[in-house]
């Protein structure tokens, strides 16, 4: 029942959506112009692009040749098929969400959504891929393509001060992300709302992945807190794995 309730939720939030989409970006049209920007760069010479010895960075034929149960590991996350004997970088005790750009003006919520499937459960996913199959039913998305890994997603409400004790959790413990609807200037300055994706909490800090930019930025708990209303509001979409107690409520105003 509890399930069925939050799919009812969610379902009640994109009609909503689907009422506003000719209303324009849900983000900083500025935001995007500095993103798509870049698209008209030159390419990085590939010698440039690719990385060097001593980076620090992964040599795949060292993974191929030493370890060939990683490198299957990693042709799995490539093709975009879910290994079900890794389920997702949360089994291995890390966050592994890669930021993302979306790829047009209203798609915020199915970027994040791409962000944390791929986190969980290896896939490749993108906005278009979201949207494709479910529209923006974000929380039947999440829970469809993450019940194979071994995850359920659940609406926790909108966001308050009480809401913190569990994202801190899921984030720094768990190490699952947290997909959080926002508005008002550091967020939306357009006023027609975002949904960014939590990685990690350090005392106030919050780092999110913001599909505005596809990438990493840092805020604040107090910022997000006093963020004014999304126009579904504030809400909170943190994942349990299947069968897990839940032991850590956020509070619903």
């Amino acid at each position: 029942m509890s399930m069925l309730n939050n799919i009812q939720q969610a379902m009640n939030r994109i009609e909503q959506i689907e009422k506003r989409i000719n209303q324009g970006a849900q983000v900083d049209s500025m935001a995007f112009t500095q993103m798509f920007d870049k698209l008209n760069e030159p390419p990085v010479p590939k010698a440039i692009a690719q990385p060097q010895a001593g980076s620090g960075n992964i040599n795949l034929n060292d993974i191929q040749g030493v370890n060939p149960q990683l490198w299957s590991l990693f042709n799995s996350r490539n093709a975009g098929v879910v290994d079900p004997s890794n389920f997702g970088a949360a089994r291995m005790g890390e966050m592994g969400v890669k930021p993302l750009a979306q790829n047009n003006s209203v798609s915020c919520g199915q970027t994040s959504v791409a962000m944390a499937v791929n986190a969980l459960t290896g896939q490749n996913l993108t906005d278009n891929d979201i949207n494709s199959k479910y529209g923006f039913e974000l929380l039947n998305a999440l829970n469809s393509e993450c019940n194979q890994a071994g995850y359920s997603w659940k609406d926790a409400g909108d966001l308050n001060s009480g809401s913190w004790e569990l994202i801190d959790h899921k984030v720094n413990q768990e190490k699952t992300p947290v997909i959080v609807a926002l508005n008002g200037p550091e967020f939306s300055p357009s006023g027609r709302g975002h949904i960014v994706t939590i990685v990690k909490t350090e005392g106030d800090t919050v780092t999110i992945a913001d599909p505005a930019t596809g990438a990493l930025r840092t805020t604040t708990k107090q910022a997000m807190n006093n963020a004014p209303q999304h126009p579904d509001g504030n809400f909170v979409f943190y994942a349990n794995r299947t069968g897990q107690d839940e032991v850590y409520m956020a509070s619903a105003q």
